[in-house]
């Protein structure tokens, strides 16, 4: 039987997600005389598996404290690397993969993460006290703020904002005393704000769904009796 063949005799039959990978599968089905359903086709796992995010992960942070003990010792202070956007990306995915969400992938083409449950998600991490930056063309249907603050000890937090990057609320954010965040998009600058003057902001559309350890977020989540 030829794929066009197939591909006819499938559609007569309603079978849908077929592949030439499981053509000799479709083709019993199709001979015999129980009720037909498409096979069951394994989704393929995200190139940035959990073995290459704890890799990358324990690489970054041994260059980190590498600077940290060698600056230290000569009294000499500089100033200190963010965590690179693949694994701070990759660090939410696992943690909304922990909590149940797990179509969320790093592979996609357009933003950070991409999910079948909540569209776009966008990431934004933190190090510091310092303001995180948005290009102005960024898009978004949910918005992940990762609190790595305390990351050199392992530990994150993870606010989740329902609030769509069109959406009034988030236009209106008063980035300074006299613009909103839409007023500086328009303007083609890159809005920032420390996550002390946006949480207020946006406190009733947030929610804090992590808090712990690197380690943590890849035991599954404890269920309460």
């Amino acid at each position: 039987m030829t794929n066009k063949e197939l591909t006819a005799l499938c559609k007569e039959k309603g079978i849908k997600g077929y592949s030439s990978k499981n053509k000799a599968v479709l083709v019993d089905m199709l001979n015999s005389d129980k009720p037909v359903s498409a096979p069951k086709i394994e989704e393929t796992e995200d190139t940035y598996t959990k073995d290459l995010l704890k890799v990358q992960y324990d690489l970054h942070k041994a260059y980190v404290n590498g600077r940290i003990n060698t600056t230290t010792k000569i009294g000499v202070k500089v100033r200190l690397p963010c965590i690179p956007e693949d694994i701070s990306e990759n660090i939410v995915k696992f943690i909304l993969h922990k909590l149940k969400d797990t179509t969320s992938r790093w592979d996609c083409k357009k933003g950070d993460l991409q999910s079948e449950k909540e569209g776009k998600q966008e990431c934004k991490c933190f190090t510091s006290d310092g303001p995180p930056s948005f290009t102005p063309s960024s898009d978004w249907d949910v918005i992940y703020f990762l609190d790595a603050r305390n990351w050199l000890n392992d530990k994150f937090i993870l606010y989740k904002v329902l609030l769509k990057r069109t959406s009034l609320e988030w236009k209106n954010i008063k980035v300074s005393k006299t613009q909103t965040f839409e007023d500086q998009t328009k303007q083609g600058r890159r809005p920032r704000i420390t996550w002390e003057s946006l949480h207020p902001q946006i406190s009733s559309y947030c929610n804090k769904v992590y808090d712990g350890t690197f380690d943590d977020i890849f035991n599954p989540l404890e269920v309460k009796e």
